[in-house]
């Protein structure tokens, strides 16, 4: 018996796996982004969980991460048909890969708490990068750049 036709078939799944993995992961982020108006989960939705509600508080932050990325991601896309100058661009969305990156640091952060205290602060933490990180979104949405 041929192990070829097997192989190639097991490939043709592995791959149609991914791709549907992929592109459920796209929509599941596209869904978690078109929950809530102007898109995207709410702080104000999870900002009063407790810590027996770490899991709905880590989905809720998941959903904030989420609709930041497509922020950045719009962003991006902006900027790659800018012809001006675009220091000032550059430099304010500097601020907004930073926050982001901040606020992927705070999630984890609040993964990682053992106690209802560590998990408040840690918490709190995730509010405040959420916070700067859409200051920097706001200010980067009215830098005028074409």
């Amino acid at each position: 018996m041929n192990a070829l036709p097997h192989i190639r078939l097991g490939l043709a799944l592995g791959l149609l796996g991914l791709s549907a993995t992929g592109l459920v992961t796209r929509l599941g982020a596209q869904a978690v982004i078109s929950t809530a108006p102007n898109g995207g989960d709410r702080w104000s939705d999870i900002k009063n969980d407790t810590y027996q509600q770490r899991d709905h508080f880590a989905a809720g932050a998941a959903g904030l991460s989420a609709r930041l990325d497509e922020e950045v991601r719009q962003l991006k896309a902006k900027r790659a048909n800018m012809t001006t100058d675009t220091k000032d661009w550059d430099f304010a969305m500097k601020a907004v890969i930073d926050a982001q990156s901040l606020l992927i640091s705070r999630r984890s952060e609040a993964s990682k708490a053992t106690t209802p205290e560590t998990w408040a602060d840690a918490k709190d933490k995730v509010g405040d990068a959420w916070k700067q990180a859409q200051l920097a979104v706001d200010k980067m949405n009215s830098t005028v750049t074409s």
